[in-house]
């Protein structure tokens, strides 16, 4: 499988670095635009790392018997004191024990930009990309350094404010022993030398290693988008609208028929007893009536009587 991952660097999406994970020689791609990724003709998965500033984690634990509605609901009212922004300004998801708030109008727009992609795509918090099970772990990427906890939270840092955050990092956390994954000195000289590892390079991610992130991709579903994916030609294209059309149309005009062939019967059956006798007002049950008529009808001297053409009556039948 040709897999790639596209770290986005700016909320802007445009600063993307772009590695190409099945092929280990080729050095990473510099993009502009998010707009670049179509250019990608080999690719089979894409992985999109997105910046620690559009998402927040936090620990929370599903109670499985209730809805995933209502779970997100519960999660909200736990944590809707630490937003700056309105609820509604953001998406939810729950995933594995955290709880993750997007930016809504940040993952929109990229949604809509992947959703013209022909290949499969996975979203994820750019820190989660070498997390560990059971450690807590330190990532540098280029200038950026990735805190991720074993319980799955996390968050990014530049090298400028690294220093920093490792000061409140191990205030709130005296017991904070990170495996490493750089050869940033001040970095190691904080924390045992036996948790140094190798820096951390993106050709060495596994397929695998992605079925244990969230997801938050979701295709923007659109008429442009469903031609697009499913490549119509011109005529392809109007025998399908065409078809659309007249599956729309015709219960209507099915239906409108049906009215007027009954307004014809019921116009036609009250001509027909109002030639027979000046009595009639309404037409109810015609058999019955036509019954009395006769009756009262005398079998004697009757002239005779010019009937409508019966064809309509008969071939309805009694209403």
């Amino acid at each position: 499988m040709n897999f790639y991952i596209a770290h986005i660097l700016s909320s802007n999406l445009d600063v993307i670095h772009l590695y190409n994970v099945t092929n280990k020689n080729e050095s990473k791609k510099i993009l502009n635009s998010i707009t670049q990724l179509d250019e990608i003709n080999d690719a089979e998965f894409l992985l999109v790392l997105i910046p620690a500033s559009e998402v927040t984690s936090y620990e929370f634990i599903q109670n499985n018997s209730l809805s995933e509605q209502i779970n997100i609901a519960n999660f909200i009212s736990e944590i809707d004191s630490n937003f700056i922004d309105a609820v509604s300004d953001n998406e939810y998801f729950l995933y594995e024990g955290v709880g993750y708030v997007v930016n809504k109008g940040f993952l929109l727009n990229l949604n809509q930009h992947l959703s013209n992609l022909n290949y499969k795509v996975c979203v994820c918090p750019e820190y989660l990309i070498n997390s560990l099970e059971d450690s807590d772990s330190i990532t540098q990427i280029d200038k950026k350094f990735m805190f991720a906890y074993k319980n799955k939270c996390g968050f990014s840092i530049s090298d400028k404010n690294l220093n920093q955050y490792l000061e409140l990092v191990v205030n709130d956390k005296p017991n904070y022993e990170p495996t490493i994954y750089s050869s940033n000195i001040d970095l190691n000289n904080k924390f045992k030398s036996e948790n140094q590892n190798k820096d951390f390079v993106f050709q060495d991610v596994d397929i695998a290693k992605i079925k244990s992130l969230p997801n938050f991709f979701k295709i923007n579903l659109s008429l442009n988008l469903v031609i697009k994916k499913m490549n119509f030609s011109k005529a392809q294209l109007m025998s399908s609208i065409l078809a659309v059309l007249f599956l729309i149309l015709t219960p209507n005009y099915l239906v409108y028929k049906n009215k007027q062939d009954t307004q014809v019967y019921v116009n036609a059956t009250f001509n027909i007893f109002s030639s027979l006798s000046k009595d009639i007002n309404r037409v109810v049950a015609p058999r019955n009536q036509i019954d009395q008529i006769l009756e009262n009808v005398p079998m004697n001297n009757t002239p005779d009587i010019k009937l409508p053409n019966l064809e309509l009556f008969f071939k309805y039948g009694e209403k």
